[in-house]
């Protein structure tokens, strides 16, 4: 083996590590949620409500997927844990997510959340249920992400360790 190949291996062995963790995303753009006062109440709307398949299960949520925006919303779930449907009023929507994510003998109250894509515009609407806090020690049981892969908005979540008060779950806004 020539001198050199061992000095190009070291150069080119960071490189051929990170190369995997780059392509993993494999186009996806992330996108993020902040707080909403209501649903537009002029868009009709496809439902899609997760989870609620046991008593306090803590993927629970529901999710408002405007029907005349291009990015349709999708869950990184298997299709048994939630429904979805098409056609709704913003009132229609609104009453049954509400009616849905009440599931939980712990359930307090909810909060609306509008899901913001990678070019700033709202994508959709999420619904959450918050719970009384003697159940957990925390109300927010869900952390949901979203991430725009060509033309859906992928939602996953991963239900919280009810031990779980990390600085991070302070900061990406889950308690706002």
């Amino acid at each position: 083996m020539p001198k050199t190949a061992p000095a190009l291996l070291l150069l080119l062995l960071p490189a051929l590590l990170l190369l995997p963790g780059a392509c993993a995303t494999g186009g996806q753009r992330p996108a993020t949620s902040r707080p909403a006062a209501e649903l537009d109440a002029e868009t009709t709307y496809t439902l899609i409500l997760h989870g609620c398949s046991y008593g306090n299960d803590p993927e629970t949520i529901a999710f408002f997927d405007p029907e005349d925006h291009p990015h349709r919303l999708r869950p990184y779930s298997p299709e048994f844990q939630y429904r979805i449907i098409p056609g709704l009023t913003a009132a229609q929507a609104m009453a049954r997510a509400g009616e849905f994510i009440i599931c939980s003998a712990h359930y307090n109250h909810a909060r609306l959340r509008a899901i913001i894509g990678p070019d700033g515009t709202i994508s959709g609407y999420e619904l959450r249920p918050l719970y009384n806090m003697d159940f957990s020690g925390q109300p927010d049981l869900l952390t949901v992400s979203y991430r725009l892969k060509e033309q859906e908005m992928m939602i996953y979540l991963t239900p919280r360790r009810l031990d779980d008060d990390s600085p991070e779950r302070e900061q990406s806004g889950s308690l706002n």
